[in-house]
């Protein structure tokens, strides 16, 4: 359970998000979308507890969330493996989901300056999977991936987390194929979200 109650959130007196409720769908993919500026970050990183409402309170049954950035976060006295492993400390699962999104040339064992940002992203995306989260929380996860590189990160990201809840900030048309709702932020500051309900059949 995830649900936002009356919430709230004002920065320098300037409401972003006002008396704004929602209860999020158990162990589907939700998308948020809306204009750059929106608030979309900002309600992302209110529903992870990263940051606090100004009035009104979430309320979340999750024990175990993750959370991938835009940007990649990694330690960079550390090997893409070793960042991985600082969440499972489990080398053959670290190097199980490297495997699957970095090319086969012992990137695992290079330095995050040793890496593209593509590969730096994918590396976090392979440190949030290997938590192993009850639900995860992505902003933009897949920015700055090419076109093909995109589509078999995500692909892969998907088909691991069936069952689980995910939260995912998106501009891209095409990360709605995974999605099973959409909702929309609309108006300054937002009071009300609108969701819609994606018809997997049609997208399948």
């Amino acid at each position: 359970m995830l649900k936002i109650e009356g919430v709230t959130v004002a920065y320098q007196n300037r409401p972003v998000l006002r008396d704004l409720s929602f209860t999020f769908v158990d162990a589907q993919v939700t998308a948020i979308t809306g204009p750059s500026g929106i608030g979309k970050t900002t309600l992302l990183n209110l529903l992870c507890g990263l940051s606090k409402p100004t009035n009104g309170a979430v309320a979340s049954s999750y024990q175990h969330p993750a959370y991938v950035f835009q940007e990649p976060r990694l330690f960079p006295w550390m090997t893409a493996l070793e960042n991985v492993k600082t969440v499972c400390n489990d080398q053959e699962k670290a190097l199980c989901y490297l495997k699957r999104l970095l090319p086969d040339d012992g990137s695992e064992h290079k330095y995050p300056h040793e890496l593209s940002g593509g590969m730096k992203q994918r590396v976090s995306i392979a440190r949030a999977l290997a938590y192993e989260p009850d639900i995860l929380f992505m902003d933009e996860p897949f920015k700055g991936l090419d076109t093909e590189t995109r589509k078999g990160t995500a692909r892969f990201l998907f088909d691991s987390l069936r069952g689980k809840t995910v939260i995912m900030v998106t501009h891209d048309g095409e990360d709605l194929a995974y999605c099973n709702h959409i909702l929309r932020m609309e108006g300054v500051p937002v009071s009300h979200l609108i969701l819609e309900k994606i018809d997997k059949t049609q997208t399948e």
